[in-house]
């Protein structure tokens, strides 16, 4: 199954949050798209060697889950615990983008639910041109978690980005420290 698979690459000791594990079982059951350009990832492990080489220390403080169609990678930043139920979602870009999404998993999903094609790219303060396109996506959301998604996902990115305002920073002074 591919929970098992996704949950192999995150750091030793970390569990799939269940909203996480909800989308594996849906792309299990429905296959892709699950919605928009966003698809699971089995290859957590190697995103981040490549973010942050020969700092296992820093490796582990993300458990990815997702890509981009460009090669964004999606994952839960831990912040030095192994609680990835509360830990934010955040995307390291294909072109160096920083950005933090979602305060936690089940918010992700709310997220992806609005149907965008590209979540680091797309107006999120907009309603999504492809909405239709997520319906099945949030009609197993509200079965499966009990939520309903928003037609626009800008005040879900934005609470997000306020309480974890710091992301960018804690990246970039790694890199200035270590590339």
């Amino acid at each position: 199954m591919l929970v098992e698979k996704v949950e192999a690459k995150f750091p030793p000791g970390v569990s799939m949050p269940r909203p996480i594990r909800c989308l594996c079982n849906f792309l299990d059951k429905h296959g892709y798209p699950i919605s928009g350009c966003f698809e699971i990832s089995t290859i957590g492990d190697d995103d981040m060697a490549a973010w942050f080489p020969n700092d296992e220390t820093m490796q582990h403080q993300f458990a990815v889950f997702g890509r981009g169609s460009t090669g964004s990678v999606y994952a839960l930043w831990l912040r030095g615990t192994q609680d990835a139920e509360s830990a934010p979602v955040i995307v390291l870009g294909s072109e160096g983008e920083l950005l933090v999404l979602a305060v936690n998993s089940l918010e992700f999903c709310r997220l992806l639910g609005c149907g965008y094609n590209e979540l680091e790219w797309d107006d999120l303060t907009q309603e999504s041109s492809e909405w239709d396109t997520a319906q099945l996506l949030r009609d197993w959301l509200t079965a499966t978690l009990n939520v309903e998604c928003p037609t626009k996902g800008g005040s879900i990115v934005s609470t997000a980005q306020k309480q974890y305002s710091d992301f960018p920073s804690f990246v970039q002074q790694w890199q200035s420290a270590n590339l």
